[in-house]
């Protein structure tokens, strides 16, 4: 209340009449000053108007299109005090096309606060699609959950720039109703839709995991590959039930839950992934190889092993995982080529000679002279790979990998010449 309507309740008559008259005339000064003064002036106008009541929302309105930003910010600090008669105007001016009038109207509505909820959420269906969103935005932002219904409503908005906002929004509310409906959207048309709405999930934390985990089963290619993204930004927190979910009996669950543990390259998950290579399902246990290769050194000793005992398909999947790895694989590798098993000789043999480290020479020579004939003849030809692998000539010479000589260097012989095995 202006203090020219405290008095008038005060007074009577007369005085009460030239009262008004000199409101009228304070009011116009303001008004003038709002609209031509210089910018100390707006400055000054805009915390006399803030006293001035409900009469000035139009001329506050418009000075948030002012030039400079300390007009603007003033106008909209003015317009929150005045409240709800100024929520309307405000929110007319979502639509605007400069950015920072939006910024300012957001801003002033939010500091109304609860006052401005029931009119942001049915600015939410405003025919113009910049209201809805900048309405979606300062719903989130207020952290309303009241909100929660009408905004989930609107992430299935025609205009994708809605959807965003409405999913990021959801994303600050934290509400887990929202799970559903935002793993739909991992497949919506927009990337970034698609990607406000893998926040918003990502952001729900352990609230999320089991309906992502579910969603690797969708039909939906899109909707697969981003709940598994999801679910490795999750992390850790995720590891035990994916790790659960590698017996699920739906297979696109199986594999995906093995993608996304190699993603997150926890070694708890070592042991289920090694499982699922005797998995019925082909793309499952490639999904297995791929998920243990890219955890690399943790996975070697049990891969070994696995290598060793497993039925012919465990077999072959350890020795492809363990070809992805590579070189590291080769120390323990060798001491297979000692196994009293002949068949356990001779793969081991094979496996070398596919990665082709020179570190594994030493080892398969000793098996030319291995009483098994299959055993001989896989040795010779995975030294023939380390070869080649090493730019070797066929039935050239070969030797263990060892440190370079410093004097042959200096000498210029290069690598010191043995004789043909």
């Amino acid at each position: 209340m202006s203090i020219f309507r405290s008095l008038k309740g005060a007074l009577g008559g007369e005085s009460a009449h030239h009262l008004d008259e000199m409101e009228k005339e304070h009011m116009e000064s303001v008004k003038r000053a709002l609209a031509y003064g210089d910018v100390e002036a707006r400055w000054n106008a805009i915390r006399a108007a803030g006293e001035l009541g409900d009469a000035f929302i139009d001329p506050l309105i418009h000075a948030l299109n002012d030039e400079y930003w300390i007009v603007r910010r003033g106008a909209g600090e003015t317009l929150a005090r005045i409240g709800i008669p100024a929520v309307p105007p405000l929110i007319e001016m979502l639509g605007s096309e400069d950015d920072s009038v939006r910024q300012e109207a957001m801003r002033a509505c939010a500091l109304i606060g609860d006052p401005a909820v029931d009119s942001l959420i049915r600015a939410l269906t405003r025919e113009n699609p910049v209201i809805r969103q900048g309405a979606a935005e300062i719903l989130g932002e207020m952290q309303i959950q009241t909100a929660v219904a009408p905004l989930i409503e609107t992430l299935k908005d025609k205009d994708p720039g809605v959807r965003r906002e409405a999913a990021s929004a959801l994303k600050m509310l934290g509400n887990e109703e929202a799970t559903g409906p935002l793993i739909s959207l991992l497949g919506d048309e927009s990337g970034y839709v698609r990607i406000a709405a893998a926040e918003a999930l990502c952001s729900l934390g352990t609230r999320a995991i089991d309906p992502l985990v579910k969603a690797l089963a969708s039909p939906q290619p899109e909707i697969r590959q981003r709940a598994g993204l999801s679910l490795a930004s999750i992390g850790t927190s995720a590891v035990e039930p994916l790790i659960a979910a590698l017996g699920h009996e739906e297979a696109p669950v199986r594999q995906g839950a093995a993608g996304v543990l190699g993603r997150i390259g926890d070694p708890r998950a070592i042991p289920g992934l090694i499982r699922i290579l005797a998995d019925k399902e082909r793309t499952v246990r490639q999904e297995g190889v791929r998920a243990l290769a890219t955890l690399g050194y943790p996975a070697i000793t049990p891969l070994v092993a696995a290598f060793r005992e497993g039925d012919t398909l465990v077999r072959y999947c350890t020795m492809e995982a363990l070809w992805i790895i590579g070189g590291p694989a080769t120390r323990p590798l060798l001491e297979l080529l000692s196994d009293q098993n002949s068949e356990v000789r001779r793969r081991t043999a094979l496996l070398l000679g596919e990665i082709g480290d020179p570190a594994a020479v030493e080892g398969l020579t000793r098996l030319l002279s291995d009483q098994v004939p299959s055993v001989r003849r896989e040795g010779f030809e995975a030294l023939e790979k380390v070869r080649k692998a090493q730019g070797e000539p066929p039935g050239g010479s070969l030797q263990p990998a060892r440190q370079p000589d410093p004097d042959l260097e200096r000498q210029g012989n290069g690598k010191k010449k043995t004789g043909s095995w």
